[in-house]
């Protein structure tokens, strides 16, 4: 013990000063402004409790790894998923940050844990299971309580107190685990929402019949915003008559991870064309109780949205998704999600003249099969019920939304490519039409 301890604790005692920590909760409460919690789910292995539907991650003990679980009927689901090594940034709500970041968003420097200005405090280095927690003899952030963020102690008019840290949140929309498909079908590949969890159905309720129908695809873009086709809406259905399920595998089969919402508002380009299909874009606000609505998980997550002067080269290979029919001639929409594989043609490839003189505007791209040779019969392809889903490519590691599932003549026809909304020309209108 060194002699400033020593005389700090005997200063104390001399004022007959008394420490009675708190319990868990009371710090919790009183740190967090008497917040109420009801829990639904406790993670044994952190000691903690969750509402049903809230997500969170936990260390491992070994290796680069953190499982991210979610409550589900009062059960913790959990996987295991990759954290930078870097420490550059937090996942979820950083409970597994281990980075060297030791300031807080007001520019103060934090407390080391092991300050002896923290004897008070429930979460310092002398804590039992301190080191799984990430406390000790530094003064780095971390979220030992499972707060929304990584925080840490400092020192405030002469005594202490906490802040959150100034660590950013690492990026992460467009990742997935990815599944190789195991089933071929005509025009594509039978996937699993894994591959594809910013994949949304969209149904709508029967005006004439008991139920509801398969509407459309559509994109999570963030917790509570899901982006569209405008086509999907001409029928101009109530907001009450829709609703958006996210994580589902199979079309009609609920899925052990999927989360279903109702819909708040949707908002349909004003400039919509449903002659041309051009401005074919829409956002759809899901109603929730709270500030979030979707929570991350393996089966749910946003896709990036590109940045306004993405060029991708031409004849990338990309990929679409979704629950649309087979063929043009199938009665019925697939069972399960599919996946295509598709490359963008160049702009001198997507004209009028190439797809029978139908209007192409600079609103729209151009997406399609180019294999040569062989059977033309299983060409990649979007098709009917498809409308509204996502055309993805890889940009920095991360899936990037580059056009919405639009229009197109026919469903994998040869050197007939399919038409999608042009996305990085709508972002200023996605962010003036995504807010609360």
């Amino acid at each position: 013990m060194s002699t400033m301890k020593t005389e700090f604790l005997c200063v104390l005692l001399l004022c007959g000063a008394t420490f009675t920590s708190p319990s868990q909760e009371t710090y919790r409460r009183v740190r967090r402004g008497a917040r109420s919690y009801k829990a639904t789910c406790r993670d044994e292995k952190t000691q903690m409790t969750y509402l049903q539907h809230e997500s969170w991650l936990r260390p491992l003990l070994r290796g680069s790894q953190v499982e991210h679980c979610w409550c589900n009927g009062g059960r913790a689901q959990c996987h295991s998923v990759p954290v930078r090594k870097d420490g550059d940034c937090y996942t979820g709500n950083g409970l597994a940050y281990r980075g060297t970041r030791s300031r807080t968003k007001s520019g103060a420097f934090c407390l080391p844990w092991n300050s002896v200005f923290l004897m008070s405090k429930i979460y310092t280095a002398w804590k039992s299971n301190a080191r799984a927690l990430g406390l000790g003899n530094h003064n780095h952030c971390r979220n030992p309580d499972g707060d929304t963020q990584p925080w840490c102690h400092v020192w405030k008019d002469r005594q202490p107190t906490w802040e959150y840290c100034d660590v950013p949140q690492c990026v992460t929309c467009g990742l997935r685990q990815y599944k190789r498909p195991q089933f071929r079908i005509k025009g594509g590949l039978f996937a699993d929402i894994t591959s594809h969890p910013w994949q949304a159905a969209i149904f709508v309720k029967n005006r004439r019949s008991p139920g509801e129908r398969f509407l459309c695809g559509g994109i999570l873009i963030s917790s509570c915003w899901v982006l569209s086709a405008a086509h999907c809406f001409q029928e101009r259905y109530t907001p009450h008559d829709l609703k958006v399920v996210l994580g589902r595998t199979y079309r009609l089969v609920p899925g052990e991870e999927e989360q279903m919402f109702e819909v708040e508002k949707y908002i349909v380009h004003k400039e919509f064309d449903d002659d041309t299909y051009d401005n074919d874009i829409a956002l759809l606000h899901l109603k929730s109780d709270s500030l979030t609505c979707a929570q991350e998980s393996g089966s749910v997550r946003t896709i990036c949205l590109p940045d306004a002067s993405l060029q991708l080269p031409d004849w990338t290979e990309c990929e679409l998704s979704g629950y649309g029919k087979h063929e043009s001639s199938s009665p019925f929409f697939s069972e399960r999600l599919k996946e295509a594989h598709v490359r963008l043609y160049p702009p001198s490839r997507c004209t009028s003249r190439h797809l029978f003189n139908r209007t192409i505007t600079n609103n729209m791209l151009c997406a399609g099969d180019t294999r040569s040779g062989g059977d033309h019969t299983n060409l990649h392809d979007a098709c009917q019920g498809d409308s509204g889903g996502p055309l993805v490519c890889m940009k920095d590691n991360h899936m990037t939304l580059v056009g919405i599932i639009s229009w197109g003549l026919g469903c994998g026809q040869k050197d007939i490519p399919g038409v999608y909304t042009k996305v990085a020309n709508y972002l200023d209108w996605i962010r003036d039409n995504a807010r609360p």
